[in-house]
């Protein structure tokens, strides 16, 4: 991926031309909005799919070995199998798959004068033009978090609304940074707790 170094962050060949084509001015700086989302991704779905496997080899063993007259032995055998494989396919669709709904690598935000190009480094990326697109910044206490949840809400030109969603504290005053350039407070709107169902999805 070719890079232009500027201002200590890189902006992307890719956003280039995307920014010229929809004429967003000049190149002024590139915030890294997500620093660790591809590796701890990646963790997680390693992990779930290891989980999985052993789970259901266990299950599998305990199967062949229970005997047949104890009904309640072997249902929960099943039982564990069917969890085992559920895990299975999920983690491992994951790990095949979430490279082509585009969704993996770092969340670059290239800003310029007349708006934003919001880029995964392995995945797509999305223009946002300044004045046609709608942004909210906002934050909701999700319970059992030690910190509100911070994101960004954004109506693409096509009508879609997806969100950039920030963890650490280094994120999150980049998030900060992006919306005062959009015109919003640094400080998110804080609303109420958002239902899973009703977030948008995440870029």
């Amino acid at each position: 991926m070719s890079t232009i170094q500027g201002g200590g962050w890189e902006t992307t060949a890719r956003a280039r031309e995307q920014a010229a084509a929809a004429d967003l001015g000049r190149w002024l700086y590139t915030l890294q909005l997500e620093r660790e989302e591809d590796r701890k991704s990646l963790a997680n779905n390693v992990a779930g799919l290891v989980v999985g496997l052993i789970v259901t080899t266990a299950s599998i063993m305990f199967l062949v070995r229970a005997h047949p007259a104890v009904l309640g032995f072997r249902l929960g055998g099943v039982a564990l199998s069917a969890l085992g494989l559920g895990f299975v396919a999920v983690y491992g669709y994951r790990m095949l798959f979430k490279d082509r709904e585009g969704i993996r690598g770092i969340l670059l935000g290239h800003v310029y004068e007349a708006g934003l190009v919001l880029e995964r480094t392995r995945g797509q990326s999305h223009v946002v033009p300044r004045g046609t697109s709608i942004l909210r910044h906002v934050a909701w206490d999700a319970g059992g978090d030690e910190r509100p949840r911070d994101q960004l809400w954004i109506t693409l030109p096509g009508g879609a609304v997806r969100g950039v969603e920030t963890w650490s504290g280094f994120e999150c005053r980049q998030l900060a940074q992006l919306a005062a350039h959009f015109g919003m407070p640094g400080e998110p709107e804080r609303i109420a707790p958002v239902h899973a169902a009703d977030i948008p999805e995440l870029l």
